[in-house]
């Protein structure tokens, strides 16, 4: 008989399992952006040290985000702050179905809604970031916006 405690155990190594294979499809994505984006750029350094804890957000069960209304009331509110690591951000919400997985090819191009850094025309981005930082304030002013207003 197993016990309590391990069926947690065993829950939890799977869980866990399940998020190293989803951080290997996100990487994978991101490199698919690198290879295909107009000029071969896409700041694969910061988007790939923010892979795991975005990985672990999304789909970790952390936070609660509509993907059929990304501007709906009562979601949580993600800011990225380190803007330039926008192709993860940009992989996880393709996968997740913000928008088309075609829509990684060609990014950083005029016509893309990627760009090197977030913006509200990326479907799920509340704010646009970019200078490192700029984001811890935005997201406090929208906690504390929070208390007051349903909206944020």
């Amino acid at each position: 008989m197993i016990y309590s405690e391990d069926k947690k155990s065993l829950i939890n190594k799977g869980i866990i399992q399940l998020l190293q294979i989803k951080d290997s499809d996100i990487r994978l994505m991101n490199l698919y952006q690198c290879r295909y984006s107009v000029d071969s750029s896409i700041h694969i350094g910061g988007a790939s040290s923010a892979t795991i804890p975005m990985v672990s957000l999304f789909y970790g069960g952390i936070i609660n985000v509509n993907v059929e209304q990304p501007t709906a009331i009562g979601q949580d509110m993600f800011v990225l702050s380190k803007g330039h690591a926008v192709a993860t951000l940009a992989s996880i919400y393709a996968d997740l179905g913000y928008f088309d997985r075609s829509v990684l090819k060609n990014s950083r191009s005029v016509s893309s809604i990627l760009n090197g850094h977030p913006g509200p025309l990326l479907p799920g981005v509340h704010v646009a970031t970019g200078p490192m930082g700029q984001g811890l304030g935005v997201a406090q002013g929208f906690s504390i916006a929070g208390q007051t207003f349903a909206a944020f």
